[in-house]
């Protein structure tokens, strides 16, 4: 996996609850990540039919025998990238600010065909988030990893999406697992006692080669998979 890792220096206040701060990322990704389609993740595999993600990124119909009933978009996608908050009050690192939470905004993208979804096998979610520029989202610092799909017909190129991530003035109230998208998040505003920090991902939407195609994806693709129907 591939995570910034993010944390808070304290400038001012103690670290186990700042009331200033510098956000730093330590970020040095050593491989650029494919996009790619569930054919090429995992050959013959198709996901159930009540899967939130089947219809963007289950394998169209008769793709590696997928049926009709489990088909879907054939979008290529990638887990790889995640964030990561490092706070533990002590050695520099700053928790989060009591009543504040961490927020993370799109700033930028390469092209719109970009999208980012929040996924959880287990409450089978599949929620598009930054669905524009400067959209925002809070997040509670546990380790998140969002998806990144493109339409299977996609040129191929080097796609990119710069995020900020800064600390927001509201606290953390989410559902919907690491990630809080809402009225709450939308409105939320960045603390000027603190200053952001930005991070790029890269990826390319040609297949890399690789002799261990399932590792790509880790623990995301297998659990995805784990309600799967097969070919007989």
């Amino acid at each position: 996996m591939l995570m910034p890792m993010v944390s808070i220096q304290a400038t001012a206040g103690i670290a186990t609850d700042p009331t200033a701060g510098i956000i730093n990322i330590s970020f040095a990704p050593p491989t650029v990540p494919a996009l790619n389609s569930l054919e090429f993740w995992s050959p013959g595999d198709w996901f159930a039919e009540s899967a939130a993600w089947r219809q963007d990124i289950g394998s169209p119909a008769g793709i590696g025998g997928t049926p009709l009933a489990n088909a879907g978009a054939g979008k290529l996608f990638n887990n790889q990238y995640g964030f990561m908050f490092m706070g533990m009050g002590t050695m520099m690192m700053a928790n989060i600010p009591t009543g504040k939470s961490l927020g993370i905004k799109l700033t930028s993208v390469s092209s719109s065909l970009l999208e980012s979804y929040n996924y959880s096998s287990s409450a089978n979610r599949w929620d598009q988030v930054f669905p524009a520029v400067n959209s925002q989202v809070l997040w509670n610092g546990s380790m998140w990893h969002n998806y990144f799909t493109l339409p299977a017909s996609a040129p191929a190129a080097t796609y990119t999406a710069t995020f900020s991530i800064f600390v927001a003035d509201t606290p953390f109230t989410g559902t919907t697992g690491f990630a809080q998208y809402d009225s709450a998040s939308d409105a939320a505003v960045a603390d000027s006692n603190f200053t952001a920090a930005s991070v790029t991902y890269t990826w390319t939407s040609v297949p890399e080669p690789s002799t261990v195609v399932m590792l790509v994806l880790g623990a995301g693709l297998a659990a995805m998979l784990h309600a799967r129907r097969r070919r007989p």
